[in-house]
């Protein structure tokens, strides 16, 4: 939509702590799955109404994006070290820890990624235009054999990896399938001639940055199960990895451009960056200024090929 959400790593940090919050506080870790699932549910409360008032602010009172997530940047940092004490609250309770901690089995794992081989090979074929693709479905079904290798010749897909998957994929299909993902592209491309086409600019703007709320609360979720507790300092420059991921996938900041599949491209990317740059000893001062540079050649890189 060629907006952009700076407060994506606030929004993680204050609905991680609410979730722990109600796990240690409120004694919802001693409510095994249910405490879990009540946790999750209040977590993703708090981002959908985070992200409801961003996008009421971007698309009714017409406030530009940057400023709008910008200051909820600051007002969701702020309310985390408000309600933690600006301490850390930990441990949660077994359940909620779980979802990174424990797998699927290793035969539902196999049938899920011949699930998603066969289901590219439906998509892709489907239309005369589709079959020309071919790359991509073989691109597709050589993945998800490697994934099946490395998996299922482990312990199977761990449940935090399988949630993003699953919300990455559902993704993909929202925004080529279905009119709101077209309304999206639209509104990047040209929001003016969008809004003459009969688009709903301001319903499809809200709608997106909800959506972007719950997906930073859902993102807190599995932050805490990770770590296994929640700090205020959670999801620090995290705005910054992800605009890194974006722009190295193909996606203009300009709007209208971009695919989902780049943008896991951009996100495995900055993984192996930031994880080989920590196994060889490199200064987290280093790994930010790094992070810069890589942000700025993607934006001119992106910007030379349009002038083209």
């Amino acid at each position: 939509t060629a907006g952009i959400d700076l407060s994506v790593g606030s929004v993680l940090a204050l609905c991680g702590m609410v979730a722990a919050i109600t796990q240690v506080q409120f004694g919802f870790s001693a409510m095994g799955a249910t405490g879990a699932l009540l946790s999750t549910g209040i977590a993703l409360l708090v981002g959908g109404l985070s992200g409801a008032f961003t996008g009421f602010a971007v698309s009714r009172l017409k406030i530009t994006p940057f400023i709008v997530t910008l200051g909820m940047m600051v007002i969701c940092r702020g309310l985390t070290l408000i309600i933690s004490g600006a301490q850390a609250v930990s441990p949660v309770g077994d359940s909620l820890g779980a979802l990174s901690s424990q797998y699927l089995p290793v035969g539902y794992s196999g049938l899920l990624f011949a699930a998603v081989a066969l289901a590219a090979t439906l998509v892709h074929w489907r239309t005369p235009a589709d079959r020309r693709s071919l790359n991509n479905t073989v691109l597709i079904c050589m993945l998800a054999g490697v994934g099946a290798l490395v998996f299922c010749g482990y312990r199977g897909i761990p449940y935090i990896v399988f949630l993003a998957l699953s919300c990455a994929g559902l993704a993909m299909l929202v925004l080529k399938y279905t009119r709101y993902g077209r309304f999206v592209y639209a509104i990047g491309g040209n929001t003016e001639a969008a809004e003459l086409s009969g688009v709903p600019v301001a319903r499809t703007l809200w709608i997106t940055y909800f959506v972007m709320g719950l997906l930073a609360a859902l993102a807190g979720v599995m932050d805490v199960s990770r770590v296994n507790g929640a700090v205020p300092t959670a999801g620090e420059l995290a705005e910054l990895d992800a605009i890194a991921a974006v722009v190295i996938g193909g996606t203009s900041l300009m709007g209208g451009v971009g695919k989902l599949s780049g943008t896991l491209f951009g996100v495995l990317i900055m993984g192996v960056l930031n994880n080989g740059m920590s196994l060889i000893g490199v200064s987290e001062h280093y790994q930010k200024v790094f992070k810069g540079v890589v942000i700025i050649l993607a934006v001119y890189l992106d910007m030379r090929s349009k002038r083209k």
